[in-house]
């Protein structure tokens, strides 16, 4: 591939994590909007496949990616071709299994801290005990994994019989949630982690109503996310359209909005809120196509 830079954006475009898809192509567009001529954008579907195509590619970085698993399974592919990743929904590094560092800088929080938010926030709210359901997929499985062990560790009574004025923690994507509720009016608090930049919070807020749901939620929304990471990449590339490697990911570290870890892991400083599902700001819908631009 020759003249303008080109990269690759993995992003799922059908599917239960369509929503995230949709969060990041509306940044692209909004990239292509502002700086016509800087960068070429081909999107790739996130699927098994697509790693190897994109390591193969010739590409001068990759953005994407909302699935940690198959984030982690591509990893290798990049770090070996030697194209900077960019992950603004996968956290890397900090046990989280997608290596830091070699090229790859992420924007997302961290699930440990996740877990130890939750336990936290059952106990601030006054529960001694804590109960988790989730859905069927295994990363909502370790998740409830790292829940319970934060609250064992928090002196949360996590037994079978935690009784119904024990927390309840719901471990699922947000359109999915309302089916996890107790009844309306139901004791006890209930605990969710939510992203506000992804349009299923619509849904969320519906079926909290008449409800003790908390959002546990990061403090920069998906779309703050992908907007950081696509505005670093375009401009590391305006300013130096030969950069790749070591030294493209250094540009976008320098140029991110977001001051980003010394092992780019992570924002520094950055983690997890616990507010009333009504507090949490909802990001704005484009109405062509339903993405979010901003909170």
């Amino acid at each position: 591939m020759r003249g303008q830079p080109v990269v690759a954006v993995v992003a799922p475009l059908t599917g239960p994590r369509a929503a995230w898809g949709a969060v990041l192509l509306d940044q692209v567009e909004r990239a292509r909007a502002e700086g016509p001529g800087v960068t070429e954008w081909h999107v790739h579907d996130e699927t098994p496949g697509t790693p190897a195509a994109v390591a193969a590619g010739g590409y001068a970085a990759v953005v994407g990616h909302s699935d940690r698993g198959a984030a982690r399974e591509a990893a290798p592919a990049y770090r070996e071709a030697g194209v900077p990743c960019l992950l603004p929904f996968v956290r890397a590094g900090d046990g989280a299994g997608v290596g830091a560092g070699d090229g790859t800088l992420s924007w997302a929080p961290d699930e440990v801290s996740f877990a130890r938010t939750v336990a936290e926030g059952a106990a601030a709210l006054g529960a001694g005990a804590l109960a988790v359901v989730h859905d069927a997929d295994e990363a909502w499985a370790g998740l409830a994994h790292r829940v319970h062990a934060e609250a064992t560790a928090a002196g949360l009574d996590t037994g079978p019989g935690t009784g119904p004025a024990g927390a309840l923690v719901v471990l699922a994507a947000q359109d999915r949630v309302a089916r996890f509720l107790p009844a309306p009016g139901a004791a006890g608090p209930v605990l969710v982690p939510v992203d506000c930049g992804v349009p299923a919070f619509a849904s969320l807020t519906a079926a909290a109503r008449g409800r003790a749901v908390w959002a546990v939620h990061p403090q920069t929304c998906a779309v703050r996310r992908a907007r950081t990471a696509v505005t670093a990449l375009t401009e590391a590339l305006r300013d130096g359209p030969a950069l790749r490697g070591a030294a493209l990911s250094a540009a976008v570290r320098a140029r991110s909005g977001s001051l980003l870890t010394a092992s780019c892991s992570g924002v520094l400083g950055d983690g997890w809120r616990v507010s009333r599902v009504p507090a949490v700001c909802p990001a704005r819908a484009v109405p062509s196509r339903g993405a979010p631009t901003r909170c």
